[in-house]
C-alpha cells in the first residue's frame, strides 16, 4: 500500500468529524482526488491526497474545499479546517492535529449536533429605498429637485450635500430594517454572527446555526419574511453548509 509521503504527495485537510462518520464513495475533493478519513479515537480528519508542492489559490480549488465541507455538513456535524491546509502524512494528522486537539474537537463536534448552518443575506431594492428616503426627508428631496438638471460644476456644493444626507439616511433605514429583520430570524437560532457588509443597497448577512428539528418552520420563516420585504428588498438563504462561521479546527 502507498502513502503520500511515499509518492511525494500530502494529505490536503478539509474539516474535523466524528470517527464513525461514513465518507460517500463518490465524493472528491481537490484535483478530483478521493476523500477518505484519518481517524484517532473518537475523531477523524477528512482528507485527500495532495502533491506536497502544489499551490493552491485557485477558484477552482476553494470551491472543491467548500464542495467537500459542505456535502459532510449535509449528513453530518463537521468543524471546518482553513482552506489551504496541508500536514506530510497519517502520522502528521494523528500526532500534530488530532491527538492535540482530540477533546476539544470532541466536545465541539457534540455541541454542534443536530444543527446546521444557514445564511440570510437581505439587499434592498435601490431604486426603491432611494425613493423611500426622498419621500420622507424634505431636505433630500429639495436638493434633489436643485440639482437634476443642473451642471455638475455649478452644483458640486449641493450634490455632495445630497450624497451625504441621502448615505445617511439609507444608513439609518438599514440599521432599523436589520434590526427588526435580525430580531425575526434570532427566533429560530441557536447562535447568531451579522457579518459585515458593503453597498448602498446593504440591509443584513447574517449565519445562523438552526436546530435540525426547526429547519422547515425556520424555512417557511425566511419565505414569509421575503413575502413582506418584496418590493423593498431581495432576501436569500443560503444552506445548509459547514458551520463556518461558529467553529474552526483552528481554535
Amino acid at each position: 500500500m502507498t502513502t503520500p509521503s511515499d509518492v511525494g504527495l500530502a494529505l490536503y485537510l478539509y474539516g474535523i468529524v466524528a470517527a464513525d462518520f461514513v465518507v460517500p464513495a463518490d465524493l472528491r475533493g481537490v484535483d478530483g482526488q478521493p476523500v477518505e478519513l484519518v481517524p484517532f479515537g473518537e475523531v477523524a480528519a477528512v482528507t485527500s491526497p495532495l502533491d506536497a508542492d502544489r499551490a493552491l489559490a485557485g477558484r477552482e480549488d476553494l470551491l472543491a474545499h467548500s464542495r467537500v465541507l459542505d456535502t459532510v455538513a449535509a449528513q453530518g456535524s463537521v468543524i471546518p479546517v482553513r482552506f489551504g491546509s496541508l500536514l506530510q502524512d497519517r502520522e502528521a494528522v494523528e500526532a500534530d492535529l488530532l491527538e492535540p486537539g482530540h477533546d476539544d474537537f470532541r466536545s465541539m463536534l457534540a455541541d454542534l449536533a443536530g444543527h446546521s448552518q444557514f445564511t440570510v443575506r437581505a439587499r434592498y431594492d435601490e431604486q426603491q429605498v432611494l425613493s423611500e428616503v426622498v419621500a420622507e426627508d424634505p431636505e433630500i428631496a429639495r436638493l434633489r429637485a436643485a440639482t437634476r438638471d443642473q451642471p455638475e460644476e455649478s452644483s458640486y456644493g449641493d450634490r455632495v450635500r445630497l450624497g451625504e444626507l441621502v448615505a445617511r439616511a439609507v444608513e439609518a433605514k438599514s440599521a432599523q430594517d436589520g434590526e427588526t429583520l435580525l430580531a425575526e430570524l434570532e427566533q429560530y437560532a441557536a447562535a447568531v454572527n451579522v457579518r459585515e457588509s458593503a453597498g448602498l443597497d446593504r440591509l443584513l448577512d447574517v449565519a445562523l446555526l438552526i436546530e435540525d428539528s426547526r429547519r422547515t418552520e425556520f424555512e417557511e420563516g425566511v419565505e414569509e419574511m421575503a413575502r413582506a420585504y418584496a418590493g423593498r428588498a431581495i432576501l436569500k438563504l443560503v444552506g445548509p453548509t459547514a458551520p463556518y462561521d461558529f467553529v474552526s479546527a483552528e481554535e
